[in-house]
């Protein structure tokens, strides 16, 4: 059988197929060569970088806006021992300095040995802290924290978009996540008396999370992001899409650069997560002895920057493996004659084939990239594609090559 990737065997035009089922492209004049390589490689540049910019935007909006992501990161959260240590000495901190926790030991204990409470209430502190520890850690407070943090995050995406509901409050524009029932249940697992708990202030367990001067640039940059989080992947689709039409005489070996600067920009966002877990977590953290906590916050609060990434990585690689199959080269050309028996069968055996390859790509699961809806159906179609396409080029190839 006699194989062949010279462009002068077929008709010019771009996008020929050769008969081995190569894409051969149209040779380009000395005009067309220039902005056929340099145009195109500054549009993939700009393109990736935007790719980078879109992750972050796309990361910021859904972790800050999308309700259901925010409350499994807050889950992921609570789950770690280093959160739940630090939760613990809060809630304690928080009832030791609102409630009168000597006076309620006080009124325990005989009249002889009621000189004691403040020395026996600051004994019991790092007991309580190490019961209040194991109380984060049980389901009913799973289930308390997951509601209130549900409640919150859906009051807080109406506050942002100039709306309020209960769960938190907006009091002269300042923005405060509420966890008084958190602090009510930890108080109550003390022991503190009913009466003792009608004694909590009603801001009680409040945490501010946008001043009043932050809560308006808080709402303009949801209003940016809304627009961003569409436009910029956009901008990024349309510049690869410019890129490889331009490409005159090179569009294969075009798709194979756009494949591997996609994988490229996935790459660097996750050396980009690595590197910013340490620094963030240095930079807001104030105390050594938590750093470990602020970065397992910061590594889970990020996750979903590094699933979108391996999408990148993962999409990348289908396209530039596609599009170097189908290139003119010889080690592609060798590929296609290695794969020709695998895809030249019935479409029953191909489809059963394709049907197992994706499923044992779902299995692996690069990334979690089929943890979401979106990102998984666009992976299965690309690979889909690139399945088809290479065997209408092997089926082609086979009907027009003679035997030797």
């Amino acid at each position: 059988m006699t194989d062949t990737t010279s462009s002068d065997d077929v008709p010019p035009g771009d996008g020929a197929v050769a008969e081995d089922g190569a894409a051969v492209d149209e040779p380009a004049t000395t005009s067309e060569e220039t902005r056929g390589r340099r145009i195109p490689a500054i549009l993939i540049a700009v393109a990736t970088v935007l790719a980078i910019v879109a992750t972050l935007t796309t990361w910021v909006k859904t972790q800050a806006l999308d309700t259901d992501a925010w409350v499994e990161v807050s889950d992921e959260l609570i789950a770690e021992q280093e959160v739940q240590e630090a939760l613990a000495v809060y809630l304690v901190d928080q009832v030791y300095e609102l409630l009168d926790v000597p006076a309620e030991i006080e009124g325990t204990l005989p009249r002889d040995l009621q000189g004691l409470a403040s020395i026996a209430a600051a004994a019991l502190r790092d007991p309580a802290t190490s019961g209040v520890e194991r109380l984060v850690a049980s389901d009913r407070f799973a289930l308390v924290w997951e509601r209130v943090n549900r409640t919150a995050h859906q009051a807080m995406v109406r506050t942002l978009r100039d709306e309020n509901r209960e769960g938190i409050s907006s009091s002269d524009g300042a923005v405060t996540l509420e966890l008084g029932e958190l602090l009510t249940q930890t108080a109550t697992d003390l022991g503190l008396s009913g009466d003792r708990l009608e004694d909590l202030p009603a801001d009680a367990g409040s945490i501010t999370i946008f001043s009043a001067a932050a809560l308006a640039d808080a709402q303009t940059a949801v209003q940016i992001l809304d627009f961003l989080s569409w436009f910029v992947f956009l901008v990024v689709v349309l510049l690869y899409a410019l890129a490889v039409y331009l490409a005159v005489g090179r569009r294969t070996q075009t798709m194979r650069n756009v494949g591997l600067s996609l994988a490229a920009a996935g790459v660097i966002i996750l050396l980009l997560r690595a590197i910013s877990v340490d620094l963030v977590a240095g930079a807001v953290v104030k105390e050594p002895s938590n750093e470990p906590m602020g970065q397992v916050v910061v590594s889970i609060a990020t996750s979903l920057i590094a699933q979108t990434a391996w999408t990148g990585i993962v999409i990348g690689l289908i396209i530039a493996v596609c599009a170097w199959l189908l290139g003119p080269s010889s080690w592609a050309a060798n590929a296609r004659r290695v794969t020709a028996p695998l895809t030249n069968v019935s479409t029953g055996v191909f489809v059963g084939g394709s049907v197992v390859l994706a499923l044992l790509l779902w299995w692996w699961n690069p990334g979690n990239i089929f943890d979401r809806l979106v990102t998984g159906v666009t992976a299965m179609v690309l690979l889909g594609a690139a399945l088809v396409t290479l065997r209408t080029r092997n089926r082609a190839a086979s009907t027009t090559t003679p035997a030797d």
